[in-house]
């Protein structure tokens, strides 16, 4: 069944940055503390950001759209699996890149994403220490925003460049990366954490993203839709579609590589 959104694509992109920046307001004023860090089932960490990042944006939702249900991760590992009913919903990670932000990096991000029969249809990733804002709502476009409202679409990277960047996350190489590298033809890889590696993506700074640890459907969904407005796209290593609402896998994403405009030897 279909559910209607209450607001317009574009009104309700512009409510959900509202809602974002009070959160991250909140992530800020954490960050400049010496917070205590907690482990969460699976041995990941968790700390109080996370927790009020993801409070401030239910609640935030709960008021603009309450007929549409979420999956958010800290609600998720503490209330335990609730499956989606319907095939619109909200997916929220209040705070990714938690160990980023443990670590004081800056690498880190706010997500959400309005998926509509397994694939996402709008998208917001705001990163505190930039004070940037990535969005689309219709995944035909895709932009960038500063916290003065200043905005700018963004295409992904021209596939006639000479240069050919892989992003990758901060684990060590393995010879499964290494073979992806010179097939590929990558020139040059870039190490970096959370969603930021969308954001880079989508706004032309590489040709890939390749991540072959498992992750969840809140881990990518925001990102995806920006990466689509921005002329981008995601595949699972074995070459299907990648698709959400994956209730039989606990909503776990397959290995899966993001590409600019030109899809890559897996």
């Amino acid at each position: 069944m279909k559910i209607e959104t209450n607001h317009s694509r574009k009104k309700l992109i512009e409510e959900l940055i509202k809602v974002c920046l009070k959160s991250s307001k909140v992530i800020m004023d954490i960050y400049s503390t010496n917070f205590d860090v907690e482990r969460k089932s699976d041995s990941s960490p968790v700390t109080i950001a996370d927790k009020l990042s993801e409070e401030i944006i239910l609640n935030g939702i709960s008021k603009l759209e309450p007929g549409i249900e979420v999956i958010a991760e800290e609600s998720f590992y503490e209330e335990g699996r609730k499956d989606i009913q319907n095939e619109t919903f909200f997916l929220v990670d209040p705070l990714d890149g938690t160990r980023e932000f443990i670590k004081k990096n800056g690498e880190f991000t706010i997500n959400i994403a309005l998926i509509e029969n397994k694939k996402p249809t709008l998208g917001l990733i705001l990163v505190p220490t930039q004070k940037s804002i990535y969005f689309s709502y219709n995944v035909t476009d895709s932009y960038n925003m500063n916290y003065s409202g200043e905005k700018r679409l963004i295409k992904v990277k021209n596939k006639n460049s000479e240069d050919n960047t892989l992003l990758y996350s901060r684990s060590s190489p393995s010879q499964r990366l290494n073979n992806f590298i010179k097939i590929n033809n990558i020139n040059k890889v870039i190490n970096c954490g959370s969603s930021l590696k969308f954001c880079l993506l989508a706004s032309g700074h590489a040709d890939s993203y390749l991540r072959f640890e498992p992750c969840y459907e809140w881990d990518t969904a925001a990102g995806h839709a920006i990466l689509l407005g921005a002329g981008g796209d995601i595949i699972n290593l074995d070459n299907t579609d990648f698709a959400y609402n994956k209730k039989e896998s606990g909503y776990l994403n397959d290995s899966f590589c993001a590409y600019a405009n030109q899809k890559p030897i897996i």
